[in-house]
């Protein structure tokens, strides 16, 4: 029974988000619902990398296309197949959530140490770290950066 705990605590849940050219890597904790695509609200005078504002929960959250504030300028579509709604991780300031716009349905993982494995590249300026995970790449984001860009958005 210990052996079986042991295993289970190095594990991690993760959540596995397609977007246009790659996927992002982020633990289950931070993604706080997944919703399909709706309608959001242009924001006036918002950058390129806001799609708008969109209501939920009685919050209105911004709602983000990762691509275009990692610097894929105006290639990225204005739409996606879903949104994922995140939990704030790090920023004092800002809105407690926000949704980032995915091209495909996410997916579940457990990982551990062993199934990751850095992978070389360029990172772009939202991005913290590229892996391999078996024959997939992603990119885990920089919560940082991207939370920072969007609490002085709403500012």
């Amino acid at each position: 029974m210990a052996a079986v705990v042991a295993e289970e605590l190095n594990e991690l849940s993760c959540v596995l988000i397609p977007l246009d050219g790659t996927r992002l890597l982020l633990p289950n904790i931070s993604v706080a619902e997944i919703l399909p695509w709706r309608r959001v609200k242009a924001l006036a005078d918002g950058p390129e990398w806001c799609l708008g504002l969109l209501g939920w929960r009685g919050e209105t959250i911004p709602v983000v296309r990762f691509e275009s504030l990692n610097g894929g300028g105006a290639a990225a579509r204005k739409a996606g197949r879903c949104m994922i709604v995140m939990n704030r991780a790090r920023t004092a300031n800002g809105p407690p959530f926000y949704a980032i716009a995915a091209e495909g349905l996410p997916r579940m993982l457990q990982l551990t140490a062993d199934d990751l494995s850095n992978e070389s590249g360029r990172l772009g300026q939202a991005e913290s770290v590229a892996v391999r995970l078996g024959t997939e790449s992603a990119v885990i984001p920089n919560l940082d950066f991207l939370e920072t860009k969007i609490a002085t958005l709403l500012r």
